[in-house]
């Protein structure tokens, strides 16, 4: 990206000024770093490969030389609970991970070529693996998928690498879930499993065991070392992420007191106790395998807290006592001991994610991505607003920032209201091409951490209980509002956009309200009925507890889905849908479409053939970018410097820039 030229600033509508980040910026900005970890010695990550239709490779950085662990045609990806995460491991002279054609468990010895250890079957998944070389087995979770009405989740031990492929052994089942097996030297296990209706954020149990001595196939000493599954999901307490450190101890995260904390099991009768206790999350939700919230270096952990949502590195004892404030970040994703000290995969305010040496005052020790020009940079604000009915919540606000242009005097810039998926996810104040696309064109663009995020405690999880569809839906309301009042946007050009979960408060905020001009939904729930048939395990029983049991509260999912209330909706709608999605079947979006066709709507769906939930392909993601900037463009009347044009509109508005959005100017 080049600079922006230092002549007089220009005056133009907001959304047409010339930016120099291009579609073909944000495209290239997509490289994903992802499971940052290691192996004793050196770190190891996954790297996306955009030219390679965005394959995942392993990487190893020794010193300052970089290797790829798996060339072409290797795809690194795990797809346990289709979220998959917890793609690889390393230790103990081995390397292996998940093959994402096959879903096959794929290994190397001490530098030899890759061997299988599983046989190629796509009805076996396999995730989180952990290497233990005394008994020369790897475990891992599996999803056996050989029943799609009954899939299986076990805890199983693979053979080294080297040994026949063989589908595992199985070392514990008959729970729902498994996550995140540890295995110490000596052969001593822990590991989360849980059961529906509960999901982990609601309440788990955390076990040990140890491999018995003939093999390492069977278990034995088996023990709940803590029960947090409750007697219902409300009253539970969400444990996870073991880690053994290298003093033997246990570490792990519990929200026994309200927030994730580190705890620690020292062993023996002991029990666990919290290391660090503040009124701040330490942790996310296990959305995916795997992840790496802590690390020992020094006798010390080092984390990260959740500070009003926004992320502070921190350290502190191993054996307990206050944190010590290290730096900001937007976010933390993975942490990590190595021989070089204790690195961290982090998102930053005003630049692309980084890997950081933490114990030197934060270097960056590799970006794939361009640094941006700090002229063009849009850094995020965040406000805590209390004006809202269900108490506190978090937004960020990226103004509009670019130094040649300025919008006409007296006017505000249009603003899109963006709704993170979950819903129990968390909306960060990272560095975002994609959102440095908008903001250097003129757009404002603000994220709602709404009721039941995720990083402001277990309080703020639960004001989703039973409320999805509302508390939700009325904070993203209420930050329109408030933003309108501020002074910080257009009223009559605020526009809402989510996927997913978020898709659904989407339609859901445009039902309600008459304060947003349009809404864009990427595979966005509108049926929540026809949901609970189509969906799959993992989040099977999620709605039980955000709308209540099925099929006792059936009518409660009747009232709460968007598609039984389109006479409310009177927004332009712009809807996108992978046509291979498990999770969001795409027959969700066509019945959308079709309804809102029959009565007139201003309607526009996107498909796209071999996309799942979330869109990974470039040529995907350009088009998005297209459609919705010729969306924009269209409604409210201005003509894009980029020359995009709008996504084929049924029943089209007149584009006054006014439609939909009268209630914000009142």
């Amino acid at each position: 990206m080049s600079s922006p030229a230092s002549d007089a600033m220009i005056t133009a509508p907001h959304g047409s000024w010339d930016s120099p980040i291009g579609l073909d910026d944000v495209l290239a900005a997509g490289v994903a770093m992802r499971e940052l970890g290691g192996d004793g010695r050196n770190a190891l990550w996954l790297e996306s490969r955009p030219e390679e239709g965005s394959r995942m490779t392993l990487l190893r950085r020794a010193g300052d030389t970089v290797v790829e662990l798996t060339p072409a045609p290797a795809d690194v990806r795990a797809r346990v609970n289709e979220y998959g995460g917890g793609s690889w491991a390393a230790g103990d002279g081995i390397v292996v991970w998940v093959d994402a054609a096959a879903q096959q468990v794929v290994g190397t010895l001490e530098g030899r070529g890759p061997v299988a250890l599983t046989p190629a079957d796509p009805l076996m998944r396999y995730a989180a693996p952990a290497p233990c070389a005394a008994f020369g087995v790897v475990l891992a979770v599996r999803e056996d998928h050989t029943d799609p009405q009954d899939v299986v989740t076990s805890l199983v031990a693979l053979p080294w690498p080297g040994g026949a492929p063989d589908p595992g052994t199985v070392l514990a089942a008959g729970h729902d879930f498994y996550a995140d097996p540890a295995v110490r030297a000596d052969g001593v296990c822990a590991w989360v499993q849980w059961d529906q209706p509960a999901m982990p954020w609601d309440g788990a149990q955390l076990v040990v065991a140890r491999l018995d001595d003939d093999g390492g196939t069977h278990l034995v000493e088996e023990r709940v070392l803590v029960d947090g599954a409750g007697p219902d999901p409300a009253s539970g307490i969400a444990v996870q992420h073991p880690l053994w450190a290298p003093d033997g101890s246990l570490l792990f995260m519990s929200d026994a007191h309200g927030w994730w904390d580190p705890w620690r099991w020292t062993g023996g009768p002991a029990a666990p106790r919290p290391v660090s206790t503040e009124p701040h999350d330490a942790d996310l939700p296990v959305w995916q395998l795997a992840r790496r919230p802590v690390a020992v270096h020094d006798d010390r952990l080092w984390f990260a807290r959740y500070v009003d949502g926004v992320a502070e590195l921190v350290d502190c004892p191993l054996t307990g006592g206050p944190s010590r404030r290290l730096g900001a970040v937007a976010d933390l994703e993975q942490v990590v001991t190595t021989e070089q000290g204790v690195l961290a995969l982090v998102r930053r305010a005003d630049a692309p994610p980084a890997i950081i040496d933490v114990a030197a005052g934060g270097a960056v020790l590799r970006c794939p991505s361009a640094p941006p020009d700090p002229a063009l940079t849009s850094v995020g604000e965040v406000h805590l607003v209390d004006e809202n009915r269900h108490g506190r919540f978090q937004c960020l606000l990226w103004p509009p920032r670019n130094p040649r242009f300025r919008g006409p005097a007296g006017s505000r810039p249009p603003l899109i209201v963006t709704v993170h998926g979950g819903p129990t996810g968390m909306a960060v104040d990272d560095y975002s091409t994609a959102t440095q696309f908008w903001t250097s064109r003129g757009f404002a663009v603000m994220a709602v951490n709404y009721s039941g995020s995720a990083g402001f405690g277990r309080a703020v999880r639960e004001r989703l209980r039973g409320q999805w569809g509302v508390a939700d839906v009325d904070d993203c309301i209420d930050a329109a509002r408030w933003a309108v009042r501020a002074g910080l946007a257009d009223p009559h050009r605020v526009v809402i956009t989510g996927g997913s979960a978020g898709g659904f408060t989407v339609l859901s905020a445009l039902e309600r309200s008459d304060v947003f001009a349009a809404g864009v939904s990427r595979y966005g729930v509108a049926d929540l009925v026809a949901l609970q048939a189509g969906t799959h395990k993992f989040e099977a029983r999620y709605n039980d507890g955000l709308l209540g049991p099925w099929p006792q509260a059936r009518a409660r999912y009747e009232e709460r889905s968007p598609i039984n209330h389109l006479d409310g909706l009177t927004a332009p709608m712009l809807l996108f849908q992978g046509l291979d999605d498990p999770i969001v079947p795409p027959d969700q979006s066509q019945a959308l479409a079709d309804a809102l066709r029959a009565r007139g709507l201003p309607v526009a769906l996107v498909t796209f053939e071999g996309e799942g939930h979330g869109f990974r392909l470039p040529a995907t993601r350009r088009r998005v970018l297209e459609c919705e900037l010729g969306f924009y463009a269209r409604l409210f009347g201005f003509e894009p410097a980029d020359g995009v044009a709008a996504p084929p509109l049924e029943n089209p508005p007149a584009p006054d820039g006014r439609t939909g959005a009268e209630g914000l100017a009142q």
